[in-house]
């Protein structure tokens, strides 16, 4: 049986637990002493430079290669879409797509916790996919963890980078994940103005309802309601020589 096959059927042996943490990408840092840390902070912060503005097509190339975990994931889990979980949101969630600039506010769950369908599909619209315009339901679950993430950092609104893709989009793009969870409505990656994508990582790790991505060359964080995981990665986007 050869190599590849054989980790495969490893995996599917351990389904529906699968890895909590991919391998990382980077080096790990070179230590440094707390009071080193904190005398060389504020010339540390002056000097960072703002996340570089990124395409769609961009971010979809530098997605974790997380294949084999999210195909098991899919395969296994596709016929049972994660169930709706209440994740401290107060029901209502404001997206605003940066390519178009459209801003929706969706008042999606009622005090009562019965979800409003047609506000759902409203977040479904915004969240359409960027080649041709198709919808598909996004998953609530998604929507929750969304809301919450939201509130968290004060209810100020996301900036939507990507959210459903189909895959005729998603397959385009060389280097975007083969099995992105983007296809199933499943997955967002978001700006919240203000805040670093490390802050907005490490509150939605602390939420444990799915894939949470950092991506601080770039500026943005994936979210999504598969497989509990985290990942970094830190390379910058590959930019175009400009043109002579």
């Amino acid at each position: 049986m050869p190599r590849t096959v054989r980790i495969f059927a490893l995996l599917l042996s351990f389904c529906p637990a699968l890895p909590a943490q991919p391998p990382g990408t980077g080096a790990p840092p070179k230590e440094v002493s707390a009071s080193d840390l904190l005398e060389q902070l504020p010339a540390m912060l002056a000097d960072a430079p703002a996340p570089p503005e990124v395409s769609e097509a961009e971010i979809m190339e530098v997605e974790e290669g997380l294949d084999v975990y999210t195909y098991v994931f899919i395969t296994r889990r596709l016929a049972h879409p994660p169930k709706p979980v209440d994740l401290g949101g107060d029901g209502k969630l404001t997206l605003t797509r940066r390519d178009s600039g459209e801003t929706l506010t969706a008042l999606y769950r009622g005090k009562d916790g019965v979800y409003n369908a047609a506000e759902l599909d409203r977040i479904g619209e915004l969240m359409r996919c960027s080649l041709d315009g198709k919808t598909v339901k996004v998953s609530v679950k998604l929507v929750e963890l969304l809301d919450a993430v939201e509130d968290h950092f004060g209810k100020r609104g996301l900036i939507l980078l990507s959210g459903y893709r189909t895959p005729k989009f998603n397959g385009q793009v060389s280097g975007s994940a083969r099995y992105s969870l983007h296809m199933l409505g499943w997955a967002a990656d978001i700006k919240i103005p203000g805040y670093s994508s490390a802050k907005v990582s490490r509150y939605a790790e602390k939420l444990r309802a799915g894939g949470v991505g950092h991506y601080p060359s770039m500026g943005f964080t994936h979210l999504d309601v598969g497989t509990r995981r985290h990942w970094a990665v830190k390379q910058p986007p590959r930019r175009s020589p400009p043109a002579k």
